[in-house]
């Protein structure tokens, strides 16, 4: 066993180097105490709250709390990443009883988000109706509001993490591509399969755009539990503002009690309109691969699952503001593909 004072030197060793590596230094984020309680705050739609920070070689866990009061009795948001085990916990806390965990793998498109003996920048953002959360300017996943926004008063910062800095600024979308570009920009074009880079959650560019005619093939695999996901046909590539959606096409597998169904809707004026719900056997197997295929017909867009049609869905908005696909879940994409008829 080493000395403390090696142990310690190594310490300020490593994080000293990953300082150096750290791409996403917030000039404008101020210290966090660590004798503080935390930080007051007030919350409302468009806030961001940037939170960065190093994660040490011994890290277990660590948690970025928005809560109520200072007794931390309500807690809005508690976003805790557990590294020995792989995976973020997302919960509330409502008169000192915890509620409902969410949790999801800590991996995202450019692997594992949280590491050891590396820094970190949180970002997370509010809209009217959840928190978006992004982690190393990636967007990781969001939390639907159990507390009233307005009741936030506090940002602690607790657990195994070090160098805890902190802003609270706002945004006029999300993600903040200006500030934070993507690593990669996807786009797809005629008979050009497009069969990397393409983890989930994952949203491509369609340049040409699509019309009567357009075809669009996925090639997938859903997860051995899987739960639900959603591919959108929408204009732009933010989640805020909420973009229109053409063709919001939601299978879901494990929903509560509910039996499994194909959910199908569009976003335009602010807001969902009238769903389409298709219920029953869901053709898709756990873990077993498919190949997904829309159509674009004169009225309305066809669905089908291999060579099975398993719907149809009646144009409710314009084609020509049709740009972006975005796929979000429990499954896994090995390619996608977009045709247009002659």
């Amino acid at each position: 066993m080493l000395p403390s004072h090696v142990e310690c030197f190594n310490t300020r060793l490593g994080k000293a180097k990953a300082f150096e590596r750290f791409e996403l230094f917030d000039r404008d984020a101020v210290t966090l105490s660590p004798s503080s309680s935390g930080q007051e705050i007030r919350l409302s739609p468009g806030t961001a709250v940037i939170v960065t920070g190093y994660v040490p070689f011994n890290a277990i866990r660590f948690s970025v709390n928005l809560s109520c009061n200072s007794s931390a009795d309500n807690v809005a948001l508690h976003f805790n990443p557990r590294l020995q085990r792989g995976y973020v916990v997302r919960n509330s806390k409502l008169r000192n009883q915890w509620q409902e965990e969410e949790r999801c793998s800590s991996s995202g498109r450019s692997g594992f988000l949280f590491h050891r003996d590396t820094y970190f920048h949180l970002m997370i953002f509010c809209t009217p109706n959840e928190y978006q959360i992004a982690v190393d300017g990636e967007h990781f996943c969001s939390f639907a509001y159990r507390i009233p926004l307005a009741a936030v008063t506090e940002l602690q910062v607790q657990g195994d993490v070090e160098d805890v800095r902190t802003r609270v600024t706002t945004f006029k979308e999300y993600p903040d591509y200006k500030n934070y570009p993507p690593k990669y920009n996807l786009e797809v074009f005629t008979d050009k399969p497009l069969n990397n880079k393409l983890d989930i959650p994952v949203t491509v560019s369609i340049p040409e755009g699509i019309r009567v005619g357009t075809r669009i093939s996925v090639k997938g695999r859903l997860k051995l539990l899987p739960h639900s996901f959603y591919l959108n046909l929408q204009k732009g590539r933010t989640i805020y503002p909420h973009p229109e959606i053409g063709l919001h096409l939601n299978p879901r597998f494990l929903f509560g009690s509910a039996e499994p169904c194909v959910v199908m809707n569009c976003w335009q004026n602010g807001s969902w309109e009238h769903e389409e719900r298709h219920e029953g056997v869901l053709s898709w197997g756990p873990g077993r691969e498919f190949v997904l295929t829309l159509v674009c017909e004169y009225e309305a867009y066809t669905i089908w699952l291999g060579s099975k049609m398993i719907g149809e869905f009646i144009h409710r908005v314009s084609l020509e503001s049709i740009d972006t696909i975005k796929i979000c879940g429990d499954v896994v994409i090995y390619e996608l593909c977009v045709t247009h008829a002659p």
